[in-house]
């Protein structure tokens, strides 16, 4: 019996010695593959100075869309301002033409009320 419990001991000295070891070798074993898969991820992400370049590229590009659209507007107004300058003389010319006629015409119609 002297023999048994020394035994018993060892074992359990051993084992928890393992079990330490194994723990750890576990534990590096996670650390690698995490920090493998940090790595992976940190390269497919752009990096800062791309991220920069493509928000000044988009920046850029909304610039120049908002003063073309700036542009087309401000045509269409000036075209829309002639056109209806062009109504009012052509109607000017038609009232000018009809003379009498008209004012005859409008007195009719307010007549009629």
């Amino acid at each position: 019996m002297n023999r048994y419990w020394p035994g018993v001991l060892m074992g359990l000295v051993l084992s928890a010695l393992l079990g330490v070891a194994i723990a750890l070798a576990v534990s590096d074993e996670r650390r690698r593959q995490l920090s493998h898969r940090l790595e992976k991820l940190r390269k497919a992400l752009p990096d800062r100075e791309q991220l920069k370049q493509s928000a000044q590229q988009a920046a850029t590009k909304a610039r120049e869309v908002g003063s073309d659209l700036g542009e087309q507007v401000q045509e269409s107004a000036s075209k829309l301002g002639q056109r209806t300058q062009e109504m009012v003389g052509a109607a000017q010319q038609t009232a000018t033409s009809l003379g009498g006629k008209s004012a005859d015409l409008v007195n009719g119609l307010r007549d009629r009320r």
